[in-house]
């Protein structure tokens, strides 16, 4: 491990078995430009020398063994929810002042992201610090982020539990997140399963600091081409015909 950054840990979320791709292989090893997805946001952080948890599925620990010497794996062997999976890493958190929470299938966020998202986490002493975009071409099943009429964030509805209102919003957030680590450990253990998914969801986590006033930046992000994940062999056809680089 790197330890230029040695205050600050990647948790990437790779335990999802990647159905949609009908591939037997996990969803973050298939390929998009010419290396696996999981790669191209290793790199990322490794650039800057920044810690890296990798949660996998234990049944994939062999497919991961080339990553063995970058990352420390991290086992959630029931798939349960991104919340759950960011669990199994708790004990981890609590050696870092700082935590990002990426999921592993959204390959082109980039170190320039990364880096704006600490300096300005850092700068304005945020408990969280989030990427959106509007997302105007194309429609994901995202969490839509809800605004009030001064324009801060208000709370992060799931689609699937969105009204017909939030369902129309175009500002998308894709599980990019930075936290302060106290936070981090303090408010997981709070978070409740959904009664439409069965699935213990990071996003809830945003909503509870809201409701007690902590400090949450919120990144916009003009190219929302950065922070798509990819789900089926259709998105990665669609994401090599953009050339995002």
């Amino acid at each position: 491990m790197n330890h230029q950054n040695s205050n600050i840990l990647a948790i990437i979320l790779a335990a999802g078995k990647g159905t949609r791709m009908n591939r037997k292989m996990p969803k973050p090893l298939v390929n998009v430009n010419g290396k696996p997805i999981i790669s191209w946001i290793i790199d990322s952080f490794i650039r800057w020398g920044i810690d890296i948890a990798l949660v996998i599925n234990p049944e994939h620990e062999i497919l991961f063994q080339p990553y063995k010497k970058y990352v420390k794996i991290i086992h959630q062997k029931d798939q349960l929810g991104t919340a759950h999976a960011v669990i199994q890493a708790y004990d981890t958190i609590e050696g870092y002042d700082n935590s990002f929470v990426f999921v592993g299938d959204s390959p082109f966020v980039g170190y320039k992201l990364i880096r704006r998202m600490l300096d300005e986490h850092t700068q304005k002493g945020s408990d969280l610090t989030i990427l959106s975009s509007v997302f105007e071409e194309r429609s994901f099943p995202y969490a839509r982020i809800v605004r009030d009429d001064k324009d801060n964030i208000n709370k992060v509805v799931e689609e699937v539990d969105t009204s017909d209102k939030e369902f129309l919003i175009n500002e998308l957030f894709c599980s990019h997140y930075l936290f302060k680590s106290e936070i981090l450990r303090e408010y997981l253990p709070l978070i409740k399963e959904n009664i439409n998914t069965r699935e213990i969801n990071l996003t809830e986590i945003i909503n509870k600091l809201i409701l007690n006033d902590k400090i949450i930046n919120v990144i916009n992000v003009d190219d929302w081409n950065r922070l798509v994940g990819l789900n089926t062999f259709e998105d990665i056809k669609w994401a090599e015909s953009q050339k995002i680089k």
